[in-house]
């Protein structure tokens, strides 16, 4: 017989499961949020962002940054653009997800169609992982092959395939990655015609896909690469797969394809395609994409390709606001001016305190490499300490992957940020502990 609550014999544990009665978010997220974070690149100082506006965040505590993470790079037109806020009000009145076929995907799925380049169909997910995982998968289904090339270092979310490129096959087999992906998956160098060339020699009949970053984690490709990469693919039958997750509406309108002058076969984009929410897409060739079709669920060689959220009409209108800012004339001669300001000035900030390190990255994009002159990973330690001294200062930046620089940023900002990695140089080198010492609830020097 059902029995209702009161007659049942039990007790309630009155003591909190967690701290969450802490007096800030950031003392009770190591109890409740695996390692304190949302992200696999956890920033050297802990901080609670409330809000956003343009080019500047501010934490619970009201201090003040200037924002270079911009969400890990969605936020190209800053924070609380108002074109994007007015498009996304005017949709959730409507509704925010319907699973089924609605306006704004479909004109977001024009929209990328419409550009030059590979895109003749489009699929749509909600993340980047999904999208180089889907893409993939149809590669395989296409070619009736198993194995894909990926480059060493290189970043595709957090599916097996990319794990394996990005740490190794020795670490990632340790990591729960399975040993027949690993076995499936070929690593060669970006960068390096010889190694990709070579990897085709001995695999070039069994690959169903090259998986690449046509900028590998800041890094532009050498003039000859993608070209002799593309046209290896066609040679072999293998499909040519661009994750322009972070290039794609970066670098151009038309991402890394019309930058570098290079066509995939399928191309997947992320971060700015959603405005700052929740979508991805994978686009390519026809008779790739048609893979995906639900009404052809019963051929052999469909890919399923779905999800809950996907294609949802508030990412798509958030994306369709943001593209056709993106659109307006001067666009990416600014963002190209600016990205080139502050690479030339952290340059020249490592130039004049003699720190070994380059920086690399185009367009709106810049990241610092340290060298490791003394060995023992010094270059990571420093990279550390002046991280941590630069969100002390108000400069809101993850030196593990790169400086993003949004439209709304301003010649002053990039200064202050190139001043800002000046000082935090000369500090780290004058207190090496700098990293294990510095106060992490230090507020930040206003230079407003």
């Amino acid at each position: 017989m059902l029995q209702v609550a009161s007659e049942i014999d039990c007790q309630i544990d009155p003591r909190p499961k967690s701290t969450l009665t802490a007096h800030s978010p950031e003392e009770c997220a190591d109890d409740v949020l695996v390692g304190g974070s949302n992200s696999a690149f956890a920033l050297p100082v802990k901080i609670c962002l409330e809000r956003g506006s343009g080019s500047r965040v501010w934490d619970e505590s009201e201090r003040e940054y200037v924002d270079f993470l911009l969400g890990s790079g969605p936020m190209i037109l800053g924070h609380a653009h108002p074109r994007v806020c007015e498009a996304i009000a005017r949709q959730l009145s409507k509704g925010s997800v319907f699973h089924t076929l609605n306006r704004p995907a479909v004109e977001l799925a024009g929209r990328l169609v419409e550009i030059p380049g590979c895109v003749e169909m489009v699929r749509f997910a909600s993340t980047g992982t999904e999208a180089t995982l889907h893409s993939v998968r149809l590669a395989r289904a296409y070619t009736g092959r198993d194995k894909v090339l990926v480059f060493a270092g290189s970043y595709h979310g957090s599916h097996d395939l990319s794990i394996i490129g990005h740490r190794g096959a020795a670490r990632a087999e340790s990591g729960g990655v399975p040993r027949s992906a690993i076995e499936d998956t070929v690593v060669a160098r970006f960068n390096d015609v010889s190694s990709i060339e070579a990897s085709f020699a001995v695999h070039g009949s069994s690959l169903a896909a090259v998986l690449v970053e046509p900028q590998q984690r800041s890094l532009d490709p050498l003039p000859e690469f993608l070209p002799r990469l593309a046209r290896l693919c066609r040679s072999a039958g293998v499909v040519l797969i661009f994750d322009e997750v972070l290039t794609g509406f970066r670098l151009a309108f038309g991402g890394a394809q019309e930058y570098y002058g290079v066509e995939p076969d399928v191309v997947c984009y992320g971060k700015i395609v959603g405005g700052g929410f929740p979508l991805s897409a994978i686009g390519g060739r026809r008779e790739i994409m048609r893979l995906a079709d639900p009404t052809q669920a019963s051929a052999p060689n469909f890919v399923h390709v779905s999800g809950t959220l996907s294609g949802n009409p508030v990412s798509a209108v958030a994306g369709l606001a943001t593209l056709a800012e993106l659109e307006e004339p001067g666009v990416y001669e600014r963002l190209h001016r600016l990205g080139e300001r502050l690479r030339s000035g952290l340059a020249g900030q490592l130039n004049a305190h003699d720190v070994g390190g380059s920086v690399i990255g185009s367009g709106p994009i810049a990241a610092v490499e340290f060298s490791d002159p003394d060995g023992a990973r010094s270059g990571l330690v420093l990279r550390e300490a002046v991280n941590r001294d630069l969100i002390l200062q108000g400069v809101l930046v993850q030196l593990q992957t790169r400086f993003y620089i949004s439209l709304v940023h301003t010649e002053t900002e990039i200064d202050f940020a190139v001043d800002a990695f000046g000082a935090a140089l000369e500090g780290a080198i004058q207190r090496p502990s700098a990293a294990s010492t510095l106060n992490s609830h230090a507020a930040p020097t206003r230079f407003l």
